[in-house]
């Protein structure tokens, strides 16, 4: 076992450019959403396109559901036709000029064109994520296949460590800025982020990662990783994503719901100053930065004390996170409904947040690790890509489900997710529990991270 104190920061010069590449297309893909409810329900007088609560919702339901289940086709071409590398070129590009679309439909256009460069700019995010996140998240794991000596998650802690980083970036730059003195002006920055990563990529990648993902992998050879792989790896790995769908549909409520919530309900005064609703998305991100390497050097502690936490039960601990951060939000629908304001004090809303954040250390760099490492190499893209359907699932039933809080109130709301939680936590752990066909992939895991 490496010691993971000691090496997380020493990891092939590869995983940071690719992290890096990752920061700025988070950077773009946060930063256009945290606008993106809040732009379509705003009134035109004020800039935004006047669209009701209900369809705003409904349609970052749909778009965000789009951008992570099409990563499931996209990581088939990748592993069949394009390679890794090829996929994240060519999916920045189509973000890049999704956003394009986005900025220009802001000056003044009315009607049909509008429309048409709303839903292109959409449609190409949609399709450049699709290509780009299974292929730069596969790209990872190729580095460690050639380096099997090192820790893996250490890799794919860095990489989501910069993913939210990234997102908080974006949040606050495009998101705030956008809020602040206009749509387009989110939009733009947004692209710039973009861009700033594909020039990065295309400058770094030959020189840092050589000819690792050029290739597709269903062109190579056949490798003692397929044989390595444990029995039941591919059941095991679709159980993980089955209730991952779960946690996202739970998680992303922050994006539509919470972020209502969070700008009609809370009071959001900071020294005479009311911050954007916006800013409250960053929270979450800024403690997963903080936690993750904490979690991974207590981790390693643990391990050396033949102690080992298999992807199961941390994603266990991760919807529980999730059931105390709805505690919280249920006590501030309960201040809202006692004060003569009607606002609620905004540490509730930090609170939970926070409990977001354990969460996602417990759930995020864990499963895309153990995806990787158990995958049979010729189909990581696509199950890494099926991985990113669950998300993509929760994210469309959180849109879709959001329309349901204003119609029974906030509070049965939250209440239903909160023991929808629990109730699939504990039906996970009755699975590991009684599932000798998953001992092997719970065994393999230790040490192996």
């Amino acid at each position: 076992m490496v010691d993971m104190s000691t090496s997380l920061w020493r990891q092939p010069a590869g995983v940071y450019l690719v992290a890096a590449a990752e920061f700025w297309e988070r950077f773009s893909y946060y930063g256009m959403v945290a606008l993106l409810v809040l732009f379509l329900s705003t009134a035109t007088a004020d800039g935004g396109l006047g669209w009701s609560r209900d369809q705003a919702l409904q349609t970052y339901g749909i778009f965000a559901g789009l951008a992570f289940c099409l990563p499931a086709a996209g990581g088939w071409i990748a592993d069949r036709w394009l390679g890794e590398r090829s996929g994240v070129l060519l999916g920045g590009l189509g973000i890049l000029l999704g956003n394009l679309s986005l900025f220009l439909m802001t000056w003044g256009l009315q009607g049909a064109l509008a429309g048409a460069l709303l839903f292109a700019g959409l449609g190409l995010i949609v399709l450049g994520t699709g290509l780009l996140k299974p292929a730069i998240s596969t790209l990872v794991g190729r580095v460690y296949d050639t380096r099997p000596e090192l820790p893996r998650t250490a890799g794919y802690t860095i990489f989501l460590m910069c993913i939210w980083m990234g997102s908080v970036a974006g949040t606050l730059l495009a998101g705030a800025l956008g809020e602040l003195i206009g749509f387009r002006w989110g939009f733009l920055v947004s692209s710039l982020g973009m861009a700033a990563g594909l020039i990065l990529y295309v400058v770094k990648a030959p020189t840092l990662l050589g000819d690792i993902g050029r290739r597709p992998a269903a062109a190579g050879k056949a490798t003692g990783l397929e044989a390595s792989r444990p029995p039941m790896a591919v059941p095991a790995i679709l159980l993980l994503t089955a209730f991952t769908a779960i946690y996202a549909t739970a998680f992303y409520q922050k994006a539509g719901v919470l972020t209502l919530m969070v700008k009609s309900d809370t009071d959001r005064m900071v020294g005479g100053v009311e911050l954007p609703a916006s800013v409250f998305l960053t929270i979450s991100t800024i403690g997963f930065v903080i936690l993750a390497p904490l979690f991974e050097v207590a981790l390693a502690r643990l391990a050396a004390r033949a102690i080992h936490i298999d992807p199961y039960l941390k994603q266990i601990g991760a919807l529980l996170a999730l059931a105390v951060g709805y505690a919280f939000f249920l006590g501030a629908a309960a201040q809202s409904g006692q004060s003569a304001t009607g606002l609620h004090s905004a540490w509730w809303i930090v609170a939970g947040y926070l409990c977001f954040s354990v969460g996602d250390v417990l759930i995020w760099p864990p499963q895309i690790s153990t995806i990787s490492r158990l995958s049979p190499p010729r189909l990581t893209g696509l199950l890494i890509g099926v991985w990113y359907v669950t998300v993509g699932v929760g994210n469309y039933l959180a849109g879709f489900l959001g329309i349901y809080a204003e119609r029974i109130g906030l509070a049965p709301y939250f209440t239903i997710i909160q023991v929808g939680l629990v109730a699939s936590a504990a039906l996970l752990f009755i699975i590991r529990a009684r599932s000798p066909s998953l001992r092997a992939v719970v065994d393999s895991s230790k040490g192996a991270e």
